[in-house]
C-alpha cells in the first residue's frame, strides 16, 4: 500500500516527488543513484522518505550515471539517475550513450529550473530540454508542480517513461521543473478534493497505467477482448502498430 500521501508533502514539489518515487518502486524501479544538489532536493527528499527504495549516493554525476547504467545491463530493468539542474546534467552523456548503443534500460531523472529562470545567464546553468537528442529513446520536459493540473498525469507519464526504457531498451530521460521553496517545512498542504482515479492508486499498491506486453499467439488480443467485455463502459481505440 502506498506511503500516506498528506503525511509527507507540505507542498506540491512534495506531492509530485513523492508520486514519482512511489509509482517507480510499484514499476519494479526500485533501486536510485543520486548526484544530489539543491534543485532536486524535492526528489532526494522524496527518496529518503521511502522505506522500499536502495539509493546509491556519489557526488560525481558521471560516476553515479555509469553505476545506474552497470545497474540496468545487470538486472535488466533501469537503473534511475537523479541529479540536479545544469552543467551536472551534461556529466550523463558517455553513459547515456553507451546505454543506448548497448540498448540497456536506464532512467535519467533530472531537476531543472523554472520558466522564468531559464536562460537568464546564470552561473553553471545550461538548456536542459532536448539536452541527449537522438540518443534517448523519449524525453519528456515537465512543467513546474502546481496544484492546478491532476496529479494523475505524473504518474502516467512516469509509466509511459518506464515502459519506453524497457520496451525499447535504452535510456529515457525526463525532466523536472521546480521552483522555490523546494522543500517547504510546516503542516502539509490540504490537496483535495483528490481524484477516485488517484484514490484508488492510493489504496493498491499496484502501477497505475498496466502495459500489455506484446504476443504472437493472440494472446493479448484475448486477454484484451476480455476487459472489454467486463467493462461497463468501455472505449475501444484502435491505430496501426509502430
Amino acid at each position: 500500500m502506498s506511503l500516506g500521501l498528506m503525511s509527507l508533502v507540505p507542498n506540491s514539489n512534495g506531492l509530485w516527488a513523492h508520486l514519482i518515487v512511489d509509482e517507480l518502486v510499484r514499476l519494479g524501479c526500485d533501486t536510485f543513484f543520486i548526484s544530489p544538489g539543491l534543485r532536486s532536493s524535492p526528489l532526494t527528499a522524496a527518496i529518503g522518505r521511502h522505506g522500499h527504495v536502495r539509493s546509491i549516493v556519489h557526488y560525481d554525476e558521471r560516476g553515479s550515471a555509469f553505476a545506474a547504467l552497470g545497474f540496468g545491463r545487470m538486472a535488466g530493468r533501469p537503473g534511475v539517475w537523479v541529479t540536479t539542474s545544469g552543467t551536472a546534467v551534461a556529466n550523463g552523456l558517455p553513459a547515456i550513450v553507451e546505454a543506448s548503443v548497448d540498448r540497456v534500460p536506464l532512467l535519467l531523472i533530472t531537476a531543472d529550473r523554472p520558466p522564468e529562470l531559464r536562460e537568464t545567464g546564470a552561473n553553471q546553468t545550461i538548456p536542459q530540454a532536448g539536452l541527449f537528442g537522438d540518443n534517448v529513446r523519449w524525453f519528456f520536459d515537465f512543467p513546474t508542480p502546481t496544484e492546478d493540473i491532476d496529479p494523475t498525469f505524473v504518474l502516467t507519464t512516469m509509466d509511459q517513461a518506464v515502459y519506453r526504457a524497457t520496451e525499447y531498451k535504452g535510456p529515457v530521460h525526463v525532466n523536472f521543473m521546480f521552483r522555490e521553496p523546494l522543500i517547504q517545512e510546516g503542516e502539509p498542504s490540504v490537496f483535495s478534493p483528490l481524484s477516485p482515479a488517484l484514490e484508488r492508486w492510493r489504496s493498491s499498491s499496484n502501477p497505475f497505467t498496466k502495459y500489455a506486453a506484446s504476443s504472437r499467439d493472440g494472446s493479448t488480443v484475448k486477454i484484451a477482448l476480455q476487459r472489454f467485455k467486463d467493462s461497463k463502459r468501455p472505449i475501444c481505440i484502435l491505430g496501426r502498430s509502430a
